[in-house]
């Protein structure tokens, strides 16, 4: 999601983070923006962010907070675009709150044609289609919105989310580690990401279900130790420890890490609860 802002502003300052990566200091500049200064275009940011599950925990309470605040508020001067963003904001709430009777209509609106071309809900859309969240499970279909996603997504974020899922997704049929790697390789490519926890946690899943445990294990140590490093500036990232740790415990057996079968990413089992290591019989 990409908005304009002014940097004298609290929601300028905001969005200047945001074009720089730093979405945990963007978060409060947006929450005071919107709470104080009424600013619509930050109420539909912060509820973006609490939903990312990137660099801040999935709050799906604090972004059904933001989202009916954003309602609420009085277009600004230039906020028209808003009306693009907003039902996007409203599509992931409803798939990842606790009421699977929401999840068609979620879907329903990231079928839409305006987003077509929109990398982050066509990515979404596929993830439904790959889990059958919302819509019939069809493998077929979800890899190829996955695919449209990194072919529309000037960044690497799409090819990231589309790797993760071709190493770890539950079913066989679904995975493809040599695809995996090509597209993780282009993520390490770019600076900034490789850097992050998230990325080296992806990369060693991807390592780890082509065969390659001895550098899953060193991948995912560094990640570890990265996201520790992290956590000093942003203890909420610590959430996600539990289960990096207990990645790193599967490919120290010599084991690539996938989600079980009563598993899916739109609950606690992509990092938002404690792993809980279980020894395998």
């Amino acid at each position: 999601m990409q908005l304009a802002g002014c940097s004298i502003t609290q929601s300028g300052k905001g969005f200047d983070l945001v074009d720089d990566n730093k979405y945990e200091e963007a978060l409060p500049y947006f929450e005071t923006a919107a709470n104080e200064d009424g600013s619509k275009s930050s109420a539909v940011m912060a509820s973006f962010l609490f939903l990312s599950d990137y660099q801040i925990p999935r709050d799906i309470e604090k972004a059904k907070e933001y989202y009916q605040l954003s309602q609420s508020l009085e277009h600004g001067r230039w906020d028209q675009y808003l009306d693009y963003f907003m039902p996007l904001a409203n599509a992931k709430i409803l798939l990842y709150d606790d009421d699977p009777g929401n999840d068609e209509e979620g879907t329903d609106i990231l079928r839409g044609d305006r987003y077509s071309e929109y990398s982050p809900a066509l990515g979404l859309l596929a993830k439904s289609y790959a889990f059958g969240k919302g819509v019939d499970k069809n493998i077929g279909i979800s890899k190829a919105l996955f695919e449209r996603s990194v072919d529309y997504d000037s960044e690497v974020y799409s090819a990231h989310h589309y790797s993760w899922f071709l190493a770890v997704h539950p079913d066989a049929e679904f995975r493809d580690g040599a695809r995996a790697l090509e597209l993780i390789q282009e993520v390490m490519e770019d600076d900034e990401e490789s850097k992050q926890a998230t990325t080296l946690d992806t990369l060693a899943a991807v390592l780890a279900e082509n065969g390659q445990f001895d550098e899953a294990v060193e991948t995912q140590k560094n990640a570890i130790d990265r996201l520790i490093e992290d956590s000093k500036d942003y203890p909420k990232f610590l959430v996600w420890k539990s289960w990096l740790e207990c990645r790193l415990k599967t490919y120290e057996k010599g084991l690539p890490w996938h989600y079980e079968s009563n598993q899916t990413p739109f609950v606690g089992s992509a990092g938002s609860q404690p792993c809980v290591w279980k020894e395998s019989p």
